[in-house]
């Protein structure tokens, strides 16, 4: 369906042809009932389209009147900001900042001055707006605009489209704010990602169990690494962002390891669910996640935070704290944090066999982490922005691999840094160029011991990212129905991969490849205020198409095209189909494939009739056997890309009738074909479905063409007793290649609910994950099987759901999490059900804010909260190690109780 692209960009040059029309402005009805300030300036922001940034702590504790009736955006805000000692400005024509008075001098320095607020985006669509500042006692709007100490609003970061200062509404974004992820009590990014019910098997490898191969890890977890794979598509096929700029992969695997980032400088996290290649590029098949870090701080805060389970050993701590200020036309912001964890033993665990904990096994990691990051935005004049953000981490972990013959123990120091620096200049009122420099460095110290052998292996991996990006941004034109907007640009990218090894094999590899790209994308009104018709009070069109060069994988060109559609103001429909790709990692690419030539017991080959027994001699007695030619799996330099294509339609419901109620429902299928799989030399053995990778009868030209590929350096035959390819009977292609494929599809649920009543707010939300299919076939030959509700695949349905209450400070908050139960297929013979599994959450936290007359009171918040609290055992699951629970859809910790406290200067 490529062919797709074209018919999108002939759209776009004919809707670029049309006249120019002056949108008209009108009054929109409003019926806002009294509530917190924060609803009130989110239900603003969608009524006039309008991207809002207001400080979280600036609105806490403060009620808005209830507005009902028609009004501009300017009085809307004039009537909710009375009173409050706050104001707000239009920056441009499309974003407004609401931020606290300044009754000091103009340099920002006053007292008065809120100085420990955290600011929270608000991120609607775009319209066009009078640039006006309100609520203002002491200057005109006109005056305000040339106020040369305004603190600068902090860079709009909107995930799904590289269109500056807009949303895509016709993209599904869960977003998770700051508050979320403290009151979900998690210490730790792995903690919170749990949470998340579209997100599957966050931590890679909780143990051998769970197979690396299995969730798309090409290279061995000895660094405990955390990642994000959006329904279970594999790890390298959900994009990781860091203030929407790619991350660089860790140096043992092919994702990017999440642990390097410390929640205490998050700000919020958005979870694209849906195919990004247009707006991305490569991995991004079967979502996106964005984690956006705070920025425009101003004051300073430390905190503190003990976490620990109620049953064995188990213990994480840390400490951290953030400062920044603003001056008049820019801003700084640094954080520093610390973290310790120690693991859980297999011993303080009762569901595990006893062979186990007999050997030290250990769940998680013995870990430290340092991290620091960092901001600076300053405005030259009314025209040009830059920005810089940095982020470095420090990981030392260790950790051991769960076997029973020759357990290993891993010890890994990571150290990993991001550097982003980016410039924009206005070209007149409608246009933005921007430039982004990025840089991402990731270095791995390994070393893997094994006490039964008394071997030792120790190397440094290292990935590295450069990348230079030029965009043009902005209005295109005016319709009736409304500004249609365009992001325009291109990048050159560089990445490469080195295996720096000490000891263990003889040289190391280096690899890179670089990568040239660009992209078009435009959103367009078809309706709005201006030609608003009966059932349509808004539709828009966006497209976007993104074509990216590989030096070593060739070329793509990839589309997106969505349709938005707002029935009226409760009910709005959305749709989307999109293509993408994700290129091989380098690591897999980098090296020579080996083939093993081994003997292989005939009593082992059930797959067809085996050969005759092999005549050459081994230099020990050996029951019949045959000369297996066999690649290791390890590296495939022959690899092409993987691509998918996603279809998604969805609503929001938001009744009249139960304010404070809004309902998301999210339908998706992905087609994923060329996926990277590897398949072990037994299973095509034992399987006829994996015929088309066996030469069971190799003739003497195959077995020579073996010899003349090492020759030529394309494979690398390795020998245990001397065998040469003549001597081969069998010759299996093995190891990691382009033949699997998977269809998925599903729902996802969303749920919010607000109330605000004599005692205090009211919230409930759920956010739940179904999948209808998961099916899966290895190889063309091989048959298509539905994969889901087994062991170490993802479950149909997964859901959190949650209650809250605050007043005064004061938040109770309880979630439930619920995994559905589903089957083991260890055996096919014994059809044994795995239980669901139910665990519940609960946090308690006060937060003083301003109510005591005390500048040593006054900021404190007190957290405390349990995980699991009635500690429910994972469902169990006979496994072969032993562990006897499913690491992909569980984890062994059980009850854990953190503690935190933090102040604000």
């Amino acid at each position: 369906m490529r062919h797709l692209t074209y018919s999108l960009f002939v759209a776009f040059l004919f809707i670029a042809a049309l006249p120019a029309w002056a949108q008209a402005s009108a009054d929109v009805e409003l019926n806002i009932a009294e509530q917190p300030l924060s609803t009130s300036l989110r239900e603003v922001a969608d009524s006039f389209d309008l991207t809002i940034a207001f400080y979280s702590e600036s609105t806490d504790g403060l009620l808005a009147p209830a507005l009902d009736g028609d009004y501009t955006s300017e009085l809307a805000l004039d009537m909710l900001l009375v009173n409050t000692n706050l104001e707000y400005t239009f920056i441009n024509d499309s974003s407004v900042a609401v931020r606290p008075i300044e009754t000091g001098d103009q340099g920002g320095d006053s007292d008065s001055k809120n100085s420990s607020q955290v600011p929270v985006l608000m991120v609607q669509n775009a319209s066009s707006q009078a640039q006006t500042t309100g609520n203002r006692s002491d200057e005109s709007a006109a005056e305000a605009r040339e106020q040369e100490s305004f603190v600068p609003l902090e860079e709009i970061i909107v995930t799904g489209t590289n269109i500056l200062g807009v949303d895509n509404p016709t993209v599904p974004v869960l977003t998770f704010d700051r508050e979320d992820i403290a009151l979900s009590g998690a210490t730790t990014v792995d903690d919170f990602l749990r949470t998340i019910p579209q997100n599957f098997a966050s931590q890679t490898q909780l143990s051998a169990e769970s197979g690396a191969a299995a969730q798309g890890v090409t290279g061995p977890n000895v660094t405990q690494g955390t990642t994000v794979d959006l329904r279970g598509l594999g790890a390298g096929s959900t994009l990781t962002l860091l203030n929407g700029r790619r991350m660089t992969p860790a140096g043992t695997s092919n994702f990017v390891d999440v642990n390097v980032l410390p929640l205490g400088i998050i700000e919020r996290v958005d979870v694209l669910i849906d195919g990004a290649t247009a707006i991305y590029g490569s991995d991004a098949v079967g979502g996106v996640i964005n984690f956006v870090t705070r920025k425009d701080y101003e004051g300073f805060d430390v905190n503190a935070r003990y976490g620990t389970v109620t049953e064995g050993s188990m213990e994480d701590w840390g400490v951290g704290g953030a400062g920044g200020f603003n001056w008049g036309s820019g801003g700084v912001f640094a954080g520093v944090d610390y973290h310790e964890q120690t693991p859980l033993l297999a011993a303080e665990r009762d569901f595990v066999d006893l062979l186990l904990p007999q050997l030290g096994t250990r769940f998680g990691s013995d870990s430290e982490r340092f991290s620091i990051a960092g901001g600076i935005n300053q405005t030259f004049g009314s025209s040009i922005r830059f920005g810089v953000d940095v982020l470095y981490s420090d990981i030392s972990s260790e950790s051991n691999s769960i076997s029973t013959a020759d357990p290993r123990i891993n010890t890994a120091d990571q150290e990993a840094s991001f550097v982003n620096a980016r410039m924009e200049y206005d070209i007149g009122d409608n246009i933005t160029a921007s430039l982004f420099l990025d840089y991402g460095k990731n270095v791995v110290d390994t070393n893997q011991f094994t006490p039964a052998t008394q071997f030792e292996s120790s190397g440094t991996l290292e990935n590295g990212l450069s990348l230079y990006e030029a965009q043009f941004s902005g209005k295109l034109l005016e319709l009736p129905s409304g500004e249609v907007t365009f992001a325009l640009g291109g990048l050159y990218r560089e990445e490469d991969y080195e295996n720096a090894v000490v000891a263990g094999t003889p040289d190391g590899i280096s690899t890179s490849r670089d990568v040239t790209a660009g992209y078009a994308e435009v959103q367009i009104p078809l309706v709005g205020d201006g030609n608003a018709l009966p059932f349509i009070r808004r539709m828009d069109l966006s497209l976007a198409g993104r074509y990216e060069d590989y030096s070593d994988m060739g070329d793509s060109l990839d589309p997106k095209v969505g349709i938005y559609w707002e029935v009226n103001d409760e009910l709005s429909l959305r749709a989307s189909y999109s293509e993408a790709f994700r290129a091989p990692d380098l690591q897999t690419l980098s090296g020579t494939s080996d083939f093993l030539i081994v003997p292989i017991a005939l009593s082992s080959i059930t797959a067809f009739p085996p050969p005759e027994p092999s005549t050459f001699p081994l230099p020990f007695p050996f029951p019949d056997f045959a000369v297996v030619a066999f690649s290791d799996g390890l590296f495939n330099p022959n690899l092409v890309p993987e691509e998918a294509d996603s279809w998604s339609a969805g609503l929001s419901y938001e009744p009249r009738f139960i304010d404070g109620l809004s309902i998301g429902l999210n339908y998706f299928t992905i087609s994923y074909e060329n996926r990277i799989e590897s398949v072990g030399v037994f299973n095509v053995l034992q399987d006829a479905s994996f015929s088309d990778l066996l030469n069971a009868m190799p003739t003497l030209a195959d077995v020579q063409m073996l010899a003349a590929r090492a020759d030529a350096g394309e494979i690398e035959l390795r020998s245990f007793f001397g065998e040469s390819p003549e001597d081969v009977q069998i010759i299996i292609q093995s190891g990691q290649q382009n033949i699997a494929e998977r269809d998925v599809s599903g729902f996802d649920l969303t749920l919010d609910y607000t109330i605000e009543t004599e005692v205090g707010q009211f919230s409930a939300g759920a956010n739940a994950s179904y999948l209808v299919d998961y099916i899966g076939r290895l190889t063309d030959t091989s048959p298509s099987a539905e994969q889901l509700n087994v062991l170490y695949r993802p479950v149909d349905f997964k859901m959190r759901a949650n209650l809250s209450w605050s007043h005064h400070g004061i938040t109770a908050f309880t979630a439930v999490n619920y995994v559905d139960g589903y089957r083991d297929d260890i055996d096919p013979s014994v059809a044994n059900g795995i239980d669901a599994w139910t665990t519940i959450d609960l946090s308690l936290t006060y937060d003083t804010g301003d109510r005591f007359n005390s500048a040593l009171v006054n900021g404190l918040r007190f957290s405390f909260s349990v995980l699991n609290l009635f500690d429910t055992d994972p469902p169990f699951v006979a496994t072969p190690f032993g562990l006897n629970y499913d690491s992909a859809n569980a984890n062994p910790f059980n009850r854990r109780i953190n503690l935190a406290l933090s102040k604000r200067f």
